[in-house]
């Protein structure tokens, strides 16, 4: 398969070596390292967020990355009962704007911030980071028993990301990422370097397997990958 042409003009390319600075151009896509049966063997699949969140341990530690209007980082942080949260966001979306689920600022009222914090005024121990995730994460010392990035989709920003991250979740902990695939054909028509990222992560930490996979109804699927030990 590699460097043949697909329906769209699109060069398929081989994996990017593991400590290669390089992306690919618009119009080529980098083909996925596969990953190995063994890390697929205990992994479970689920039709919601909410379900996979049901399988979790309860009071874990949580960062999010680019949480939006909050309604992921209030599902997880409910249904573990978690005993603490880092939020990272721009926090910048306009005044008045609402998500078109329904939620977000009603009127010009609060800020996107404001909003995000009235939302887990109820915690004690959320914290609300507002700034540029893709250089705030690599100033993190904290322990996690699960972080979810729902935000960055750059190749090697996830890349290294996720390599960083690796060492801020606890054993037994996760990771998480939306949007599980390597094209975007429908928002922005770009490719998206979270599955080359995953698989490649996986194939070089054999102490990681992947732990549950949820389905989106338009194909934004996620996954969520264990640290054995």
């Amino acid at each position: 398969m590699i460097n043949k042409k697909w329906s769209k003009g699109k060069e398929i390319m081989k994996p990017i070596a593991y400590n290669e600075e390089k992306a690919y151009d618009l119009d080529q896509i980098e083909i996925a390292i596969p990953i190995s049966q063994n890390q697929l063997n205990g992994a479970r699949l689920f039709n919601s967020k909410y379900e996979y969140a049901k399988t979790l341990k309860k009071n874990i530690s949580y960062l999010e990355v680019g949480v939006g209007y909050g309604e992921s980082a209030r599902m997880f942080i409910d249904t573990t009962n978690a005993k603490s949260a880092d939020l990272i966001d721009f926090y910048d979306n306009a005044q008045g704007v609402r998500h078109p689920g329904g939620f977000g600022p009603k009127d010009n009222s609060m800020t996107h911030e404001e909003y995000v914090k009235d939302k887990f005024s109820y915690h004690p121990n959320v914290k609300i980071i507002k700034g540029d995730a893709r250089s705030i994460i690599f100033t993190l010392e904290e322990k996690y028993d699960l972080i979810l990035f729902d935000s960055i989709s750059n190749r090697l920003i996830v890349r290294n990301a996720l390599k960083y991250c690796a060492n801020l979740v606890n054993i037994d902990g996760v990771i998480g990422f939306t949007s599980y695939m390597n094209y975007d054909s429908i928002n922005y028509d770009m490719p998206v370097g979270i599955y080359q990222s995953v698989n490649e992560f996986l194939h070089f930490n054999k102490n990681w397997s992947v732990d549950g996979v949820v389905l989106n109804d338009l194909g934004f699927h996620e996954i969520y990958i264990k640290r054995n030990s």
